[in-house]
C-alpha cells in the first residue's frame, strides 16, 4: 500500500498505515508539501515535466492499493504556474501512472485532505459549512449509494441515445450503446476491477459511463462555479460536432484551461464522461458538485483510467445543477431531480 499525504493529512496517513499493518498489509507513507510541488513546477523544464518520475512509475509499479490523502494545502500555488507546465506535467505523471490500469492497482481518494482553511479562502467557501457537508457526505452507507445507483445504471447500460438539456441553453445527444456504467459507492469490488474502474472516494455517489466518443453533438453550459487550479471557473460553454470540442467560449480562468487544453495531446477534445450524482448529503459550492444527487457532469479528455477508451493526459468536467437527462426518451434526471432511484 502507497499512502500519498501532505503534512496536514499526516495524522490521518498514520492511522491508515496502522490499519494496513493490522491486517498484514506492507505499507509506505509518501510525504508531498507545498513548497516541494511549487519548487517542482518553477525548476524543471517543460521537457523534464513531459517524462514520468521515476519514483513515481517505481511506486505504482510496487502498489498493490494507493490512497492520496488530500492534495495541496493552499491551492493559490497553481496561480504560479503557466499552462504549458500544467500540460507538460499532467503528461508525465499519466504516463507515470499507467502501470496501475495494467496492474489493477485499487485507489481511494479521500476528500476530507482538501479540506483547508486556505483552499475555503481561496475558492470563497465557508470553512465551517465546507467541512460539515463532507462529514454528512461521508457517512451516507455505500448500500445505499450502490441501490440506487443500480436502477440508473440499468436504464444507461439498456439505452442508447441520451439527451441533456437545461434552461439555460445546454442541448447535448450523444450515445452510450454498448456502455457499461460504474457505479461509484466507495468500494472498489471485483465487478469494479473488471470494469476497469480501479477507483473510489469519500465522499462519493454517481454513476459513470464513458459516451461514444464519436457521437456528441450540441452544446453544454455549465450553470455552476466550479474551482480549478486556484481559481473559480464561472462562466464555460463547449459545443460539439462529431464528438469532439469545435467551440470553447468563457470567462478568464475557463481562457487559462483552455490554454492548457490547447498544448495537451491526444483525445483531449472527445467527449469523455456523463456522471450523474446520487449522494442525498453532498451539497453544490464545493467541490463535490459532481456527486450532488441530482447534478449532472459532463467531461472531455482521458477517461482511461475508469476503463474508457480515451487516450489523454487532459481530463476536465463540470456540473450542472438544473438538467434533464433523458435515455431513448425515459427521465433519469428533471430539472435536478433524479427520478429513477
Amino acid at each position: 500500500m502507497t499512502v500519498f499525504f501532505y503534512p496536514h493529512t499526516q495524522k490521518l496517513a498514520e492511522e491508515v498505515a496502522i490499519e494496513c499493518f493490522r491486517v498484514g498489509a506492507d505499507a509506505i507513507l509518501n510525504m508531498y508539501t507545498d513548497a516541494f510541488w511549487l519548487a517542482y513546477m518553477k525548476h524543471l523544464p517543460v521537457e523534464s515535466l513531459r517524462k514520468p518520475s521515476v519514483f513515481c512509475r517505481g511506486l505504482t509499479e510496487l502498489s498493490t492499493a494507493e490512497f492520496w490523502l488530500g492534495a495541496t494545502y493552499d491551492p493559490a500555488i497553481f496561480r504560479k504556474v503557466p499552462p504549458a507546465k500544467m500540460a507538460a506535467n499532467d503528461e508525465g505523471e499519466t504516463i507515470a501512472h499507467e502501470p496501475a490500469q495494467e496492474r489493477k492497482v485499487r485507489s481511494l481518494w479521500v476528500a476530507m485532505g482538501q479540506v483547508t482553511r486556505p483552499r475555503a479562502k481561496a475558492y470563497g467557501f465557508s470553512f465551517p459549512a465546507w467541512e460539515r457537508m463532507i462529514r454528512e457526505a461521508s457517512s451516507v452507507p455505500p448500500a445505499k449509494l450502490q441501490a440506487d445507483g443500480k436502477r440508473v445504471a440499468a436504464v444507461l447500460e439498456s439505452g442508447d441515445h441520451v439527451h441533456v438539456t437545461a434552461p439555460n441553453g445546454t442541448d447535448l445527444e450523444f450515445s452510450v450503446a454498448g456502455r457499461r456504467p460504474h457505479v461509484s459507492d466507495g468500494v472498489v469490488d471485483e465487478e469494479d476491477i473488471a470494469r476497469g474502474a480501479l477507483g473510489s472516494g469519500i465522499p462519493t455517489g454517481s454513476v459513470d459511463v464513458c459516451p461514444v466518443k464519436t457521437s456528441a453533438e450540441g452544446a453544454v453550459a455549465f450553470d455552476l462555479p466550479q474551482p480549478w487550479a486556484g481559481r473559480t471557473i464561472r462562466r464555460l460553454r463547449w459545443g460539439f460536432s462529431g464528438g469532439r470540442v469545435t467551440s470553447w467560449e468563457g470567462d478568464a480562468v475557463a481562457e487559462r484551461l483552455k490554454a492548457q487544453w490547447e498544448q495537451s495531446t491526444g483525445d483531449r477534445d472527445r467527449i469523455a464522461y456523463l456522471q450523474i450524482g446520487l449522494n442525498p448529503r453532498a451539497r453544490f459550492g464545493f467541490l463535490q458538485n459532481d456527486i450532488v444527487r441530482g447534478g449532472v457532469l459532463i467531461g472531455i479528455g482521458g477517461n482511461q483510467f475508469s476503463g474508457g477508451p480515451n487516450k489523454s493526459s487532459f481530463s476536465h468536467g463540470q456540473s450542472l445543477s438544473g438538467a434533464t437527462v433523458e435515455v431513448d426518451g425515459k427521465p433519469v434526471v428533471r430539472g435536478g431531480k433524479l427520478v429513477v432511484a
